[in-house]
């Protein structure tokens, strides 16, 4: 997935770095660890990326990836808040470049009130791990949150289905971000991978659920066309 500069409510850095704080899935059966890939057990999925796949550049990457993946972002989501009942702030399709698994990671702010990462097998939508932000800051930030989720009036089912509007296709990430960087609005932004085989970003007001925004994503050198195949569509 490509990155980028945005701040997202739950960084990833911040859940990731708790790894070793992983809880049991509905109370039966060893969670699987999820770390990034600088260290840490890699997760297990039921569908894996090939060695070339994983480096390619984003867009051939988002190809390969929406290709391998056998659920939706909905899918997804839906199966994440079931381990963590809550409110969904963001979901990515994304691999582990050490084996290749493929998952969905989801963020939720739970009905705990804390923030929670929930990995999704891509192939089989079981829940491989689930754990809460331990960080020092944690409660602050689980604080912000909650504050800036009583200003979200769209939600990301809404989001990401203004999003297929505007550009047809599968989405591959969503997030709810305060745009701080910016103008300090909460917006949401939708990656989509389109009909043209090229990749979109979606940029949504989550006041007023209005599309702000939409662009090619140009930061690759990817000049592969219609050879991969239906990229399908989300629901």
């Amino acid at each position: 997935m490509k990155a980028t500069a945005k701040r997202t409510l739950t960084p990833r850095a911040v859940v990731l770095a708790t790894a070793a704080a992983v809880a049991l899935i509905g109370g039966t059966g060893a969670a699987t660890a999820f770390a990034d890939d600088d260290g840490g057990p890699a997760p297990q999925s039921s569908v894996q990326l090939s060695h070339n796949e994983r480096h390619l550049d984003d867009t051939a990457k988002d190809r390969a990836q929406v290709k391998a993946d056998k659920i939706s972002q909905s899918q997804a989501t839906a199966k994440a808040l079931q381990a963590v009942p809550g409110t969904a702030t963001s979901a990515e399709l994304d691999n582990d470049d050490r084996n290749g698994s493929l998952v969905w990671e989801a963020e939720v702010f739970g009905k705990d009130h804390k923030n929670h990462e929930v990995i999704i097998d891509a192939g089989s939508g079981k829940a491989l791990s689930q754990h809460t932000d331990r960080d020092d800051d944690a409660a602050q930030d689980a604080a912000e949150t909650q504050a800036l989720l009583k200003t979200d009036n769209t939600g990301h089912d809404n989001a990401t289905d203004q999003a297929l509007k505007a550009v047809p296709g599968t989405v591959v990430s969503y997030s709810l971000d305060d745009n701080a960087d910016r103008n300090g609005s909460l917006i949401w932004e939708v990656d989509v991978l389109g009909k043209d085989h090229k990749s979109h970003d979606v940029t949504i007001d989550a006041a007023s659920g209005k599309i702000l925004n939409q662009h090619v994503d140009h930061d690759d050198n990817d000049s592969q066309g219609d050879n991969d195949g239906d990229d399908g569509d989300d629901d």
